[in-house]
């Protein structure tokens, strides 16, 4: 049982779980003279013992890529240097997420910095998530002909939508030709799913790694860096046809943005490509090359240490998306981005903060709702699939409601809300829904091959992990039925057993005896770091201690709480639990009894020394199934 508010809900227990470990790859590691810890860790995550892998996960590098593989790449790089001369006036159009925030921040320092395009011609226009949705719709298009005027963009550019918006695309084509233009086209640059057969036709040029038809090695690049890539060959392009200088600087500064949209996005970290991009951005930001980066490092309180990735991933992203989760429409979270003085960036830091304290109240509301919906569809129904809907929620928050059910259980889970609040319920009421996945499953899959042929959605896209879709209010039994079924069918095809539909917290390594000692300085900190950054399909690692209760102190805020265990050595030791009313394996502490922590290592900047986080707990010594 945990609590939420003053609700009680029945969620699991998590099992400590060893991760499984290819010994192939931890000889391999070792014989390359990495650290016992070090090769554990890479093994416990990775299974391809060749050298490229090794240099993917210890010095990822992109030398060897080249982004003139992208399908239509060329095509685009053309038709942005033909803007150039021509002047026209280009919309950047894009998602409301970090992705699409950090991809307009970009493209538009790329064109007027780098390329010399007019700034006053290049618009940046982000979708309004909470009025218009994802998607370059009609309705998106209409509010970008609003906001343009008597200059109609000539060009759209997109990112991190448009693969599945031909049809707009070519409705916006039909707009300009009745305004009397000779001229104008959409460059679709996305990262996203492809619907089958789907070729986004009225496109001129179609970017997306995930085409097919695409020679470009790596499909899980993020959005962001998709359409860093396309300005980098209209740079080149510039270059070669002598519009810009030889010596004229390359884009490689805007990997920043690029790493905070690849962090935030959930995209493999097994990825060579993905791991450098974070990697390098990383140094920029650390050295705060833009004012928005140092107010980050003191917002975070890190003057003297260093950002993370898991900074970027639990502090500035949920504070960037909360701008437009919490009703705005992305500004905030630009403007801090593009300021250019500290005060500025600390101005709108400051309004992205308030934006995310109330997303926060919103999101535990939501959850408390939601997790009780789940608890009884997955213990009382013995659903694995699990779809809920929230006739109150906020369409804005909901992914993240999903996130935080798909942890509790183990299960996909999708979560709707209403499109419109003010709307009263009626069967054709328009319900959104944001999904999450478990790693063996693709919900983009169970939806579209499986569902949507006989439970058609007004739209629906994403990716294996995640996905976002609208339905009606009728459709939910429906669709919850057949989400339920399907989600065990395809379970049943990867070699999943009901038991699998269980959380786990995966433990790496049980340190114990004499390797104890590894505890008592910074060097387990240290050789973690070495594989950084972590993330989805990398995550970060997790130990096993075992050690006897001694106490427990909570904060002063009293939402948290510092444990205290004892280890064989006499040892004592502390970590943190964040919310631990939250947490189911709270009834089981006793002062004095035995048990196997689950701890996480960072570094604690207000000691000065290596800090622990709990991730579970279970009874006994020494408790973790393999």
């Amino acid at each position: 049982m945990i609590h939420i508010n003053n609700t009680k809900i029945k969620v699991p227990m998590p099992e400590l779980k060893f991760r499984k470990r290819h010994q192939g790859v931890f000889d391999a590691l070792r014989e390359r003279g990495c650290s016992n810890i070090v090769s554990i860790i890479a093994a416990n995550r990775t299974n391809d013992v060749s050298p490229r892998a090794q240099q993917d996960l210890l010095k990822p590098s992109i030398t060897d890529m080249d982004f003139w593989k992208l399908k239509d790449i060329d095509i685009a790089a053309d038709r942005i240097l033909l803007a150039k001369q021509r002047g026209e006036y280009i919309s950047l159009a894009t998602d409301f997420d970090v992705d699409g925030i950090s991809s307009a921040v970009l493209m538009k320092k790329a064109l007027v910095e780098y390329m010399g395009f007019d700034e006053d011609k290049v618009n940046i226009d982000v979708n309004y998530r909470m009025e218009i949705g994802y998607g370059f719709s009609k309705a998106a298009m209409e509010l970008m002909f609003e906001k343009a005027g008597d200059n109609p963009p000539t060009l759209v550019i997109t990112a991190d939508q448009g693969s599945n918006d031909s049809v707009t695309a070519g409705l916006y084509k039909e707009r300009m030709a009745s305004l009397g233009y000779d001229y104008a086209d959409v460059i679709v640059t996305d990262h996203h799913d492809i619907d089958e057969g789907n070729t986004c036709p009225e496109a001129l040029a179609f970017i997306n790694p995930r085409r097919p038809d695409d020679d470009f090695e790596d499909p899980t690049i993020c959005g962001c860096m998709v359409a860093l890539l396309v300005m980098s060959a209209a740079r080149a392009h510039m270059v070669n046809e002598g519009v810009l200088p030889e010596d004229s600087p390359n884009l490689g500064e805007l990997l920043m943005y690029a790493c905070l949209a690849t962090v935030a996005d959930c995209v493999s970290l097994k990825s060579g490509i993905n791991r450098f991009v974070i990697r390098r951005g990383l140094v920029d930001i650390n050295n705060e090359v833009i004012p928005a980066w140092t107010v980050l490092k003191r917002k975070v309180n890190k003057p003297a240490d260093m950002i993370t990735a898991q900074d970027l991933a639990f502090k500035l992203g949920p504070a960037i998306n909360a701008d437009s989760r919490t009703g705005g429409d992305g500004s905030n979270a630009i403007n801090f981005l593009m300021a250019k003085t500290v005060d500025e960036a600390n101005f709108y830091f400051e309004e992205l903060t308030s934006k995310n304290n109330r997303r926060k109240d919103i999101e535990l509301s939501m959850l408390e709702a939601a997790l009780a919906d789940a608890s009884e569809q997955y213990y009382e129904k013995g659903m694995r699939g699990l779809s809920v809907y929230l006739p109150n929620g906020s369409h804005g928050i909901h992914g993240i409601v999903a996130s935080r059910i798909k942890e509790r259980f183990n299960c996909p889970v999708i979560v709707f809300s209403p499109s419109d609040v003010n709307e009263k319920d009626h069967p054709e009421r328009h319900i959104t829904g944001s999904g999450r996945c478990i790693e063996e499953l693709s919900i983009i899959d169970i939806v579209k091959k499986e569902i949507l042929p006989t439970c058609p959605a007004i739209k629906a896209g994403g990716h294996p992990a995640a996905m976002g879709m609208t339905i009606t209010l009728k459709q939910f039994p429906q669709f919850q039925k057949l989400f339920d079924l399907n989600v065990k069918k395809d379970s049943v095809k990867a070699g999943m057993s009901d038991s699998d539909f269980y959380p786990t917290v995966k433990i790496d390594h049980l340190i114990k005896d004499g390797s104890l000692r590894v505890l008592q300085g910074m060097g387990l900190l240290e050789e973690q770091k070495k594989l950084e950054p972590y993330g989805q399909r990398f995550e970060a690692p997790v130990f096993g201690i075992n050690g006897r209760f001694s106490r427990a102190n909570p904060t002063r805020t009293g939402e948290h709480m510092k444990l205290h265990f004892i280890d064989s050595l006499g040892h004592e030791h502390s970590a943190m639990c964040f919310f631990y009313g939250r947490q189911p394996w709270l009834s089981i502490l006793e002062v004095g009894q035995e048990y196997t922590f689950a701890v996480s290592v960072n570094y604690n900047n207000f000691e000065g020394k290596m800090g622990m986080l709990i991730e579970g707990i279970a009874e006994g010594f020494n408790n973790i199934s393999r």
